[in-house]
């Protein structure tokens, strides 16, 4: 007589456990929007959130993980540059500059002012859920591992060094055209940038030429015997905003065997 309550019982406890296990899944999912494939051990890997921004995933040699900013934070005239990574060093580094730091985001050194901001992580089993952003470790946080000094620094990409390439994105080689389609996140450019003939601004010109061009507005008017570097060939970050290009963004583009 007893066997039908049991029976009930077992299905009452079956219920809650499911809906617990409903409603903590959707609490998982409310509280951390966004995940990433947790890297093995000591791997590091260039990869992007969901709206294409540039982060450094860096799978610690104790099992712990962090998520780093893919982006420089020295900018001169507001022009953003990206990293690569360095095994043999084991740290990020900045080509163009020479701003490094070590795999927690620490300054090494070189011209950067801060170290990286980093977003909070936690860890679940094969995937790491992203949180809050956290900012840059301050300058006098200790170094993990060697000093700049004793470490040895990648100096080509033939030396093994890992960036982000921006496989399967589409290349605008028209910036206008980019800005009218409004496209959402970030965007992948070929052009090269120019100082407008009214010398009050900095355009993205086509590759074909100016004739095609848009202002990118982060982007300050560098003194008039001073230019940009090689401006051929160059690729692109940036968002579209205001019929403008934002936060453009030089990216380390490795062609004929060496960065550009």
């Amino acid at each position: 007589m007893k066997r039908p309550y049991i029976g009930a019982a077992l299905l009452i406890g079956l219920a809650v456990l499911v809906a617990t296990v409903i409603l903590g899944t959707s609490l998982l999912r409310e509280e951390n929007p966004f995940s990433l494939r947790r890297p093995p051990p000591g791997q590091v890997r260039a990869d992007y959130l969901g709206d294409g921004t540039p982060v450094w995933v860096i799978g610690h040699v104790d099992g712990t993980v962090d998520v780093l900013s893919g982006f420089d934070s020295h900018v001169p005239f507001n022009l953003g540059k990206m990293l690569w990574w360095c095994p043999s060093s084991r740290a990020l580094e900045n080509p163009h500059h020479g701003s490094k730091w070590d795999e927690y985001g620490v300054k090494l050194g070189g011209p950067a002012p801060t170290g990286l901001p980093s977003v909070e992580v936690s860890v679940r089993g094969a995937r790491i859920f992203l949180g809050a952003p956290r900012p840059a470790p301050p300058l006098d946080t200790p170094v993990h591992g060697p000093a700049e000094v004793d470490r040895e620094w990648c100096l080509e990409p033939r030396d093994g060094v890992v960036f982000h390439t921006f496989d399967g994105w589409q290349v605008w080689e028209s910036p206008s055209a980019a800005v009218e389609a409004e496209p959402e996140g970030w965007i992948l450019l070929e052009g090269e940038l120019v100082v407008a003939p009214t010398g009050d601004s900095v355009n993205v010109c086509a590759a074909a030429g100016c004739a095609d061009s848009v202002i990118a507005t982060n982007v300050e008017v560098p003194p008039a015997d001073m230019e940009f570097g090689p401006l051929g060939g160059e690729r692109f970050i940036a968002r579209v905003r205001d019929d403008a290009l934002v936060d453009v963004t030089r990216i380390v583009f490795v062609q004929d065997g060496g960065p550009e």
